[in-house]
């Protein structure tokens, strides 16, 4: 036979791309980063932690409903209890709706981890484990889910990028500085039940499916389009400002065409689909307090007339860009993204605005304790088009050089903070550009832990107009309330002098090395309002060091004795926004704190000073205005 029918050619294997192999580096970065922080580092029970903080909440309709059988949430309750050990715990996520306890969040991440909880569950069963929807299988497969869809994310991240003709190496390069550059890397790994991780993956699957039905439409793809929006939308209901950009993933067909696609009644798999999803959130709701359609988060809401939008882009508190520069690479991006796509920048501009504008108009614009601006990890996928198109576009080696040179930056930066995090170096929540700059680059161990102060939001329609109790004293004299009130006389260089009423004089209160606890009041709930409600207090006074650094360790106590008969609140946070070591001058200081609302009238609301040191120094003018609601 001739030689050439003897031959077998070969196909050769086809190469790696650089998306492909910068993908399969953070599925192994992933893995490996959540099994040390979970299971191998410390005592081993890092596990404890997957389902927790407002996560709990997102996640907690599974257990309550599938294990328990419960929409009223006490035996979920119990078990939360019974984990954590704390017989005085009262979930944050409920919410009191027509006089029923009501989980405030919605419905969109339960849906998706329903397979891991039913795995879990089966898992829990066989293996003997406590089914009680906290312990060891229902935390590891939650945390199976989130890297699922993290990883899922990514990958839809990467099909995105590919069409806009980005190279291989700009893809991989935006889809590992979008992971490691920003937030999503902690809350895929510190915090993987919150629910950004589940946003970012169902918008970029929205998108790609947009992009996708645009060049080969199909019914299957208007029912993943309706899936998608749907769970957006059950996710955080804000996210679905994501059908603003559609515009920009279109390939030819205009807006209207592709709407008049969607609800054609002749193919209704979109419509269907959606209202089908929609429909659990009411169903829920009608479980729980007997209505169809309510608003869940009865003491939270916008400030549409007043955005914080400079403070949401640019503070130290939370700044988006102070906390995740590498974001600050979308502004050339708007206006380098290839030709086709410039067309529908209109789209982009408007969605955006209004992005920032919503989000800085919520009542805490940091959005509570987090790492960064959390609110805009859910839209990551769109913004890092916006990062490859710069470093894809760059004219000449120079700008490119410079482009990847910054974003590395800003990698390692956001990896150096995010371990800064999460040793607590970096406060999360109390955070201004003192603080910010005391613990910069910082790892000693002296800086851990060392950032104090506490200057909280006024909680949604707190009535600052007319304040439930205004309590001053420059201890002259005892007043009502006051307690550990001894005051002594200063002289006006704050030397101690004798009980003369000469002139130059003035009451201060001085802490000696032998006195622990210092000024503060004790108030009756009952005495300022009747109804139950939360409370915002605000506190002002003066220090005065009489030696070096002698109030770094000195604390303003908050504490609520009862607060609805079987739970007592305590929070103490340092005078000092960070170790100071002068002494010798007065200096003003400011704080203010929301309390838990209090249900029980017979409650005692405490606020006061502690010095477990026992150092020196003195305490004038302290001013304590409460505040309820409107």
């Amino acid at each position: 036979m001739p030689a050439s029918s003897q031959e077998t050619k070969l196909k050769p294997r086809r190469a790696v791309s650089s998306s492909q192999a910068a993908y399969i580096l953070i599925i192994i970065a992933v893995i490996a980063l959540s099994a040390w922080t979970r299971f191998l580092s410390g005592d081993g029970k890092g596990f404890k932690s997957i389902i927790s903080s407002d996560g709990t909440g997102y996640y907690a309709c599974l257990p309550s409903l599938i294990i328990y059988g419960d929409p009223t949430w006490e035996k979920f309750t119990a078990a939360e209890r019974k984990v954590y050990g704390r017989p005085d715990y009262n979930p944050k996520y409920l919410a009191l709706v027509n006089g029923r306890p009501v989980n405030k969040y919605f419905s969109g991440e339960s849906i998706l981890l329903l397979p891991f909880f039913l795995v879990a569950l089966l898992f829990s069963w066989i293996s003997g484990s406590e089914v009680d929807g906290l312990s060891f299988w229902f935390q590891f497969f939650i945390g199976i889910g989130s890297l699922f869809y993290l990883l899922a994310g990514l990958h839809y991240l990467k099909k995105i990028l590919k069409t806009f003709s980005f190279s291989a190496d700009v893809t991989a390069f935006a889809m590992i500085a979008v992971f490691a550059g920003t937030n999503l890397f902690y809350y895929a790994l510190g915090q993987p039940s919150m629910s950004h991780v589940y946003s970012f993956f169902a918008i970029n699957a929205f998108i790609w499916s947009i992009i996708k039905f645009s060049t080969s439409p199909s019914n299957r793809l208007r029912i993943l389009i309706g899936i998608f929006l749907a769970i957006i939308m059950l996710l955080r209901p804000t996210n679905a400002l994501v059908l603003l950009i559609i515009p920009l993933f279109l390939s030819a067909a205009p807006l209207s065409a592709f709407i008049k696609q969607m609800i054609n009644l002749k193919h209704p798999g979109f419509i269907i689909s959606l209202i089908l999803i929609l429909a659990v959130q009411p169903l829920l709701w009608h479980l729980q307090t007997g209505r169809w359609l309510i608003m869940s988060y009865p003491d939270e809401g916008f400030y549409f007339l007043r955005p914080r939008i400079a403070d949401f882009l640019f503070s130290f508190r939370r700044g988006w860009f102070i906390y995740t520069p590498l974001m600050l690479l979308i502004l050339p991006g708007i206006f380098l993204l290839p030709g086709k796509k410039r067309k529908n920048l209109s789209a982009f501009f408007l969605f955006f605005a209004l992005l920032i504008y919503l989000s800085s108009s919520w009542w805490c614009w940091y959005y509570a304790d987090g790492f960064g601006q959390r609110s805009m990890i859910d839209f990551y996928g769109l913004f890092a088009v916006l990062i490859a198109a710069p470093l894809s576009r760059m004219a000449g080696g120079r700008m490119r050089l410079l482009g990847i040179v910054f974003a590395f930056t800003c990698i390692c930066l956001n990896l150096f903070q995010t371990w800064q995090y999460r040793m607590n170096y970096i406060s999360p929540d109390n955070m201004n550009r003192v603080k910010y700059f005391h613990v910069f680059l910082r790892t000693a161990d002296e800086y851990r832990n060392c950032l104090g102060g506490c200057t909280e939001e006024p909680f949604y329609k707190s009535d600052l107009r007319h304040p439930l109790a205004s309590l001053l004293t420059g201890f002259e004299k005892p007043q009502l309330y006051w307690i550990n009130c001894e005051p002594r006389i200063v002289s006006r260089d704050s030397r101690i002098v004798n009980r003369d009423p000469g002139a130059g004089v003035n009451a201060v209160f001085l802490f000696t090395n032998n006195m622990e606890f210092g000024p503060g009041i004790a108030i009756p709930y009952d005495s300022l309002r009747k109804d139950p409600s939360p409370l915002y207090c605000d506190i002002s006074m003066k220090l005065y060091d009489s030696i070096p650094a002698a109030s770094n360790q000195a604390m303003l106590v908050f504490a609520v004795d009862s607060l609805n008969r079987s739970y007592n609140y305590y929070n103490a946070v340092r005078l000092n926004d960070i170790p100071l070591s002068g002494c010798g001058s007065w200096r003003s200081m400011h704080y203010s704190l929301n309390l838990p609302k209090i249900i029980n009238p017979k409650a005692i609301l405490k606020i006061y000073l502690w010095n477990p040191e026992k150092t020196v120094f003195m305490v004038d003018d302290v001013e304590i205005k409460i505040f309820g609601k409107e």
